[in-house]
This record gives structure tokens, C-alpha cells and sequence, in this order.
């Protein structure tokens, strides 16, 4: 049995030994030359050596390194530690000395006022930066301007518009559109104007000239825009077709007209009012003091001002 063990231990010193001039020790007898080598090299070079040395092994302060030196290998792969900005809380949440129970908690509110304390350095950087543009890159925007020329109305006599309720993206006031066109831009003549109205009917506002129409009935905006597109296209088209019937002998419907007028308001005699049964204001002591403290520091501002 003891011939069998000399045999190993000869075997792996000649394994773990290095190719260096004859007569050197084997490598597991050289603690110092073992940094560097991989954790499961080392550790075996270290059980050699306690074997081969047996009662006569000292731990020596090269080994001791060169096994410390595995210990990055041997730990458990963490992700590096990402910025924090919860600078108050930094100890409370990642610093050992949080118990295992109170970690990946919500942070603790502080109750010190950090308003003052300064901004984080990229931050400042950021907004560095932006101040460097716009004090030297934004001033070369300007050979870049033109002058707005907005489209004439009769080119662009359409106008769209959309609702957006962002509490709720699904409800009725968000696909909601509604149209609006001024009937002096369509280019048409009196007869088709007549017709157009005629045609119209409650949604024409013969104060403003203008035609209103709006829908919901699809579940997006994009499509109730394009339904009203439509429909205000084969208005437009019926009213310019004068050849089937123009509807001159029609009169123009202006019902609908007095419901859009302001509301009537009451007219009450003059003998119903009684003041006198008006409440009697009470307990008027603080604006009494208000006034009073805004008299004195007037007239203290023009005495300052006064020669």
C-alpha cells in the first residue's frame, strides 16, 4: 500500500511538474509558483503537498495566497452593482448590514430634506450639454428658417378634430372627430349653395357659414375621419350635380337656428328686489385686518419713495 502511494505521488509530481532544468522540485512543492493556475489545479496541488509532507506540512504564506487567489473563481457569477440613485437609501438596501428579512423591500422614505443637496454629476454633465447647444449649435439653426405661408383656405377647406382622453384610451370622447368647413371656401355658385344647404340640413350654422359634422360610430378616429371624409365628399358631389334637380323652388330651413341662440334671460320687475332682505355679513375680522395690513404697507412703500 505505501509502495502504491509513493508510486501516485510520484506520478503527480511528475505531472504537476514543470519542464525546468533536472534536479528542481516537483510544482505541488513550490507554493509559490502556483498563482495563477486554475482553482481545481491549485486545490489539488494543495492535498498533494498535505499528503506528500504529511506531519511535517506547514501551511505557508505563498499557498495561503495562491488558494485565496481562487476565490473569484469559486464565487457565484453576480451582476456588477448598477447606479443607484437612491443615494439616502444606498446603505439601507444594498450594504451587507440589511437583514436577509428587510431586502428587496420598497425604499424607506427619508425624512431628510435632500432638495439642497446637489444633483448627481451626469446630470450636471446633461445639463451642460444641452446649454453648449443651445449656445452654440442652436444659432446655426437660423439660416435654416423660412418664412410660414399657410395654404389659402379654399385649397385647404377641411378641418379635423380629435378628442384624446388619456385616462382611458377605448371610450366614446376619444374616437369622436368632428368636421368643420366654411361653405365660402367650396367654390361653389348659388345654386349649388342653395342645394348644398338644403342637403345640409341642421348641421349648417347659417351664422358662421360653416357645416358640422362628427361621428363615433367606429371604434377607432381614423376611420370615423374617413367616414366623414366620405359622406362630405358625395354632399359636395350632389350639390355641384345641378342636372337631376337643383331644389330652387325650395326654401332654406332656419329652424333648427333658434335652439344655437343664446338662452333667454328673465327680466323681473324692479319692485321684487328687497335688499333689505339680504344677508347681513358677520364676523368680518380677518378681511377687515387684510385691508388694514395692505393700507399700512402702502403707504410705508410711498413714504420710502416720497422725498
Amino acid at each position: 500500500m505505501k509502495v502504491l502511494r509513493t508510486c501516485l505521488r510520484v506520478q503527480a509530481g511528475r505531472f504537476y511538474s514543470k519542464a525546468v532544468e533536472a534536479g528542481s522540485q516537483p510544482l505541488f512543492l513550490n507554493p509559490h509558483e502556483w498563482k495563477g493556475l486554475p482553482a481545481d489545479q491549485i486545490f489539488e496541488l494543495h492535498n498533494l503537498r498535505k499528503e506528500y509532507l504529511g506531519d511535517k506540512y506547514n501551511p505557508s504564506d505563498e499557498e495561503r495566497n495562491a488558494i485565496l487567489s481562487t476565490i473569484t473563481a469559486l464565487a457565484k457569477n453576480t451582476p456588477e452593482l448598477d447606479y443607484t440613485y437612491e443615494i439616502d437609501n444606498f446603505q439601507e438596501r444594498f450594504m451587507n448590514n440589511t437583514p436577509m428579512n428587510k431586502r428587496g423591500l420598497p425604499q424607506k422614505r427619508s425624512n431628510t430634506y435632500v432638495i439642497e443637496k446637489g444633483e448627481t454629476p451626469h446630470q450636471k454633465r446633461r445639463i451642460e450639454q444641452l446649454a453648449r447647444v443651445s449656445a452654440y449649435e442652436m444659432p446655426l439653426l437660423a439660416k435654416f428658417r423660412q418664412s410660414y405661408e399657410p395654404k389659402p383656405a379654399s385649397e385647404t377647406p377641411l378641418k379635423l378634430t380629435y378628442n384624446t382622453d388619456f385616462s382611458n384610451e377605448s371610450n366614446k370622447f376619444n374616437r369622436q372627430v368632428t368636421l368643420n368647413v366654411n361653405i365660402n371656401d367650396l367654390g361653389l355658385s348659388d345654386k349649388q349653395q342653395h342645394k348644398f344647404i338644403l342637403l345640409a340640413g341642421n348641421k349648417y350654422n347659417f351664422d358662421t357659414t360653416t357645416l358640422r359634422l362628427k361621428t363615433d360610430q367606429f371604434s377607432e378616429a381614423a376611420q370615423n375621419a374617413r367616414w366623414l371624409v366620405d359622406t362630405f365628399n358625395k354632399l359636395l358631389a350632389e350639390a355641384k350635380d345641378l342636372s337631376k334637380e337643383d331644389f330652387a323652388d325650395i326654401p332654406l330651413d332656419r329652424r333648427h337656428m333658434k335652439l344655437l341662440k343664446t338662452k333667454y334671460e328673465p327680466q323681473f320687475p324692479e319692485a321684487w328686489k328687497r335688499p333689505q332682505d339680504a344677508p347681513v355679513v358677520k364676523h368680518n375680522v380677518v378681511n377687515r385686518l387684510v385691508e388694514l395690513v395692505k393700507e399700512k404697507k402702502d403707504d410705508q412703500y410711498v413714504s420710502g419713495l416720497s422725498p
